[in-house]
């Protein structure tokens, strides 16, 4: 099951799933980046698609084509900065997930109106929506920290982003 409703917000997400995988399963040195250039959400879902197209071995303009498709069907910008786009991807492939901290905060059609700055984008194989909702309760549950919130926003470099994100 996978939410696409308009009203899903970080609270709803948490409640939806148990923790059974988390984050640092999906996320590597390589997929984390602070201090992004992003200038627009067409961009940073470009930059997103890219980054995840080298991890999977898979062309970045198909996952592209499918965040704007996701995108299309309500914004996964969540509130307070925060968006988490979230796509399916060929069950042949692993789960997979990219987080950037943009520069400066972008426009991205959110919920609450407010720009987003931090973007956690998940790819999940089709077979398995149990595994991402796990990550997507995972992430959503410390996103709603506002300790943990402010020190994703204040590193300076991937290294502490990967610190904070328990990446090794």
């Amino acid at each position: 099951m996978i939410i696409h409703s308009a009203s899903a917000n970080i609270a709803q997400i948490f409640v939806i799933a148990k923790l059974n995988m988390n984050i640092s399963s999906l996320l590597n040195k390589e997929s984390v980046f602070a201090q992004t250039a992003c200038t627009s959400k067409k961009c940073a879902l470009e930059k997103i698609s890219h980054i995840a197209g080298e991890k999977l071995n898979i062309d970045p303009q198909i996952l592209f084509n499918r965040l704007i498709a996701r995108e299309k069907i309500g914004s996964t910008g969540v509130g307070t900065g925060i968006a988490i786009p979230h796509v399916k991807i060929d069950s042949t492939l692993p789960a997979t997930a990219v987080f950037i901290q943009c520069e400066s905060a972008i426009d991205y059609d959110s919920y609450d109106g407010n720009k987003v700055d931090i973007l956690f984008a998940i790819f999940v194989p089709e077979d398995r929506c149990k595994q991402y909702l796990s990550a997507l309760s995972e992430i959503s549950q410390k996103l709603l920290d506002k300790q943990f919130l402010r020190q994703l926003r204040n590193a300076k470099n991937n290294e502490m982003l990967c610190l904070l994100l328990e990446i090794k």
